[in-house]
């Protein structure tokens, strides 16, 4: 039996074996009594800190914790304390050179039989290495996920025995499902488009049966109604237990999809484009003659649509022999200096039609900008559009020839103002005019006709022959007249009922032909229906035809809109007339047409009064008709600089506004043949006017007119009054023809900021919205319309009517009398 000296000896041994093993075991190890206080700490502990026992002791050890840690590693070991139960938790722990290093601290509690709380055992482990995988892990699959989200891309995995599939983050996004969602077979095929539920279904089963790889597209229904298009791709491999499983990507292709179909679109309009603008567009190869051409350059050159590689030398053996070296020599010095070459030259069609083209060439160049060279740097190819610019040239020469007419009738035009002016006798004023449309249309002869319609027919007023004017004298005109206004003529009847065309006639055909022209291809018709109803007629064409006349030209003359006349111009050639000289030749009648009423002027008395009304018909031709043919060679001249820009459609609607001015001036004509205002307003005023108007037109009738004025009189622009007694005329005049009325009341109200006319009656009233035969509402609002003014008409049947008429803003100076009532 051992002593108890020998049984401490053994208990210490024990104890320092203990300790021994404790400070040589490849770790940190530590001991606290129950209440914290650290009271062991293992020498390999305290190499690593480089503390000593007695700074560890306690609560010392925080020396060596990193002060981010201590305050939460304190707080953490005081509620494991106060647990009673074991802990774990993280922090970094400072090595002996300053260095801190990630370590898991773990704690155990030691009870004693009677459940008491005797010690605290626990471990420091580094964990450094561990920390930085995890790190990296966590960093690689953020990558991974950023790299999927930026490229929509998602991943997957699908075993197919169990059906158990694996969803990326992205994968989820792209099909619209929540990442708490478990991943499913059925919720895909959900997603997937009706129209491609079965051409996926085949490739899933195709996939499975075969064990074979999968790379499709096919579309998505998102909830909203969106579509999106996605591209799968999947390789088959076989997992550890030898069931199939895919594993693949999902990428997310909706825009790349709409590039593409912008990318066929832009083709498409670049296509289109060119068709709509007759411009196509090539590449060539100059070494090998290869070209590569537009659906339009095949078009335009007559080749098939599209060749699969035309050879340079089939598109230069159709260009006109002449051409042939200019083009290739452009194109060569293009491939030599990497400029560009404008050409031109005649393309001869397979038909034998020619056509004008432009082309400018210039080197293919790269995305960035520089040209495309071969192995030896030079040029490698060319490129280039092609236009087919025949209806431009076309169009330019029209435009020459629609200049020169231009300039001739403004010189005409100027030359006539300069006459008129100056001559005192208005018989050589006709002759003037005559001589002048002679020597512009470079014609024979010229006959004047007057018009008789309610005799239905025409008589000789002059002709200008040989340099010499010849006026009808009394015993001619009192002589037998020659009907030509055949009422059922299709040709005559239409020219004399409303004057919209010229006639074109042809003696050298028997019988003599007429036909209406207006710049298209109208049929001809016989010129008389009957010739020997009318012998004076056919008198007259032999005695033209046998003075070598071969074609005639008519045009008729106006007399305030109606026509009044004809001017017959007559050419010893077969002559055809373009619409400019229609125009010209309408717009010299109009000046013969001046002539003959001035004629008539001087012939009725009042020399003065002549000479008077002939300044004021120069004023008003200078201030419209010269003004306006300016105006016409204006556009002309714009038109003939976008022509040689090659831009058509600028040049067309220069063109097409040069015959508006054309048009307008014509209309000017008409007007200045016309007095300026109406007889009842010269000895008076607009309101006297409208009262005896309405006084003189209701005497003796059942009708009572009545006329109010209201406001403050203000005197009104000559213009307006003229218009606004014109339109009382019109109303009344329909009151009483067709109304049926009992009474009618015609108030004019002056004030500061307008004047208003109102036109009432209690007749029958009308439709306003029915086809009406006559003129009358048609010429009043045309009336309203030209002083700037707004047209109001109130009308039913069986209700009577009310026209008001509201001028704005007259501004003209207050007169004497005011508040004058009828």
């Amino acid at each position: 039996m051992k002593t108890s000296l020998e049984g401490n000896a053994d208990a210490a041994k024990t104890v320092e074996l203990f300790r021994l093993v404790i400070d040589t075991i490849p770790g940190l190890v530590w001991s606290a009594l129950p209440d914290g206080y650290m009271d062991f700490l293992n020498q390999r502990w305290l190499e690593y800190t480089g503390l000593s026992l007695a700074e560890a002791s306690g609560w010392g050890w925080q020396a060596a914790i990193h002060p981010d840690e201590v305050a939460g590693l304190v707080d953490y070991w005081k509620s494991v304390l106060a647990s009673g139960k074991p802990g774990e938790t993280e922090a970094r722990l400072r090595r002996f050179d300053g260095v801190y290093r990630w370590f898991l601290f773990r704690s155990v509690p030691l009870y004693d039989g009677t459940g008491e709380l005797v010690k605290w055992y626990g471990t420091n482990t580094d964990i450094e290495d561990l920390k930085q995988a995890e790190v990296k892990l966590r960093s690689s699959e953020a990558y991974l996920a950023e790299a999927q989200r930026l490229s929509l891309t998602g991943s997957f995995g699908w075993n197919v025995a169990n059906g158990e599939l694996v969803w990326s983050d992205e994968t989820f996004c792209i099909l619209g499902f929540d990442q708490s969602t478990k991943p499913t077979l059925d919720l895909v095929l959900k997603r997937v488009h009706p129209k491609d539920i079965v051409f996926v279904q085949q490739i899933l089963d195709r996939a499975t049966r075969d064990e074979r790889d999968m790379d499709f597209e096919h579309r998505l229904l998102m909830p909203s109604g969106f579509v999106k298009h996605v591209h799968i791709v999947a390789r088959a491999t076989r997992a550890a237990s030898g069931a199939v499983e895919f594993v693949g990507a999902v990428m997310d292709i909706t825009e790349q999809k709409r590039l593409e179909n912008r990318l066929r679109q832009s083709e498409r309009n670049l296509a289109e484009g060119q068709r709509l603008t007759k411009t196509g567009s090539w590449i060539l190869d100059y070494k090998t003659g290869k070209t590569d051409w537009s659906v339009e350059t095949c078009r335009i050159f007559g080749f098939p649509d599209p060749p699969p590689s035309p050879h340079y030398s089939e598109f230069r053996a159709r260009v006109r022999p002449a051409d042939r070296e200019g083009v290739d020599r452009g194109l060569r010095e293009s491939f030599q200096t990497g400029e560009p070459r404008p050409l031109e030259y005649l393309f001869v069609l397979p038909d034998g039609v020619s056509k004008y083209i432009e082309t400018i060439s210039q080197p293919l160049t790269d995305e960035t900008g520089a040209v495309v060279r071969d192995e030896t740097g030079a040029v490698a190819r060319l490129m280039g559009t092609v236009m087919d610019v025949t209806e431009r040239k076309a169009a330019a020469e029209a435009l020459r020839a629609s200049e020169l007419l231009a300039r001739g009738q403004l010189d005409a035009l100027k030359t006539t103002l300069d006459r008129l002016s100056q001559e005192s006798e208005p018989e050589k004023f006709l002759e003037h005019v005559l001589r002048t449309i002679t020597e512009q249309l470079d014609a024979h002869s010229i006959g004047v006709w007057e018009m008789n319609k309610p005799g239905g027919s025409t008589a000789f007023v002059a002709k200008y022959e040989n340099d010499q004017l010849q006026v009808a004298s009394k015993e001619a005109e009192s002589s037998p007249k020659t009907s030509l206004w055949e009422r059922e003529h299709s040709v005559w009847s239409q020219f004399f009922r409303d004057g919209k065309f010229c006639v074109v006639g042809r003696l050298d055909t028997d019988p003599p032909k007429v036909r209406i022209e207006n710049g298209q291809d109208n049929p001809w018709h016989d010129w008389p229906l009957d010739a020997r109803s009318n012998p004076l007629l056919s008198t007259m064409i032999k005695r033209l035809s046998a003075s070598g006349i071969i074609t005639t030209l008519c045009a008729p003359m106006f007399v305030a809109g109606n026509v009044t006349g004809l001017i017959s111009i007559r050419f010893k050639q077969r002559r055809a007339f373009r619409q400019e000289e229609i125009e010209l030749t309408r717009a010299l009648s109009h000046q013969a047409m001046l002539a003959i009423q001035l004629t008539r002027l001087s012939q009725q008395s009042r020399q003065s009064a002549v000479i008077a009304e002939r300044n004021r018909m120069a004023r008003d031709i200078h201030d419209t008709l010269a003004q306006g043919f300016t105006g016409v060679i204006m556009q002309l001249e714009a038109a003939k600089g976008a022509a040689a820009r090659g831009d058509c459609t600028d040049t067309a609607a220069h063109i097409e506004r040069a015959a508006d001015l054309a048009r307008s001036s014509l209309g000017e004509a008409r007007r200045s043949v016309r007095a300026l205002r109406p007889r009842s307003l010269n000895d008076g005023t607009l309101c006297l006017a409208l009262r005896d108007l309405l006084k003189r037109m209701s005497n003796g009738t059942d009708l009572n007119a009545e006329f109010f004025v209201k406001g403050e009189h203000r005197a009104i622009p000559s213009n307006w009054e003229e218009s606004l007694l014109r339109i009382a005329q019109e109303s009344l005049t329909n009151t009483m023809k067709h109304a049926n009325a009992r009474n009618f009341r015609a108030t004019l109200n002056i004030g500061i900021e307008n004047v208003e006319l109102q036109l009432v009656d209690d007749g029958r009233g009308f439709d306003p919205q029915a086809e009406h035969e006559g003129f009358g509402l048609v010429g009043m609002k045309e009336r309203v319309g030209q002083i700037g003014g707004q047209f109001i008409l109130r009308a039913k049947e069986g209700q009577g009517t009310e026209i008001l008429i509201v001028l704005n803003n007259p501004n003209p100076p207050l007169l004497d009398n005011k508040n004058e009532q009828g």
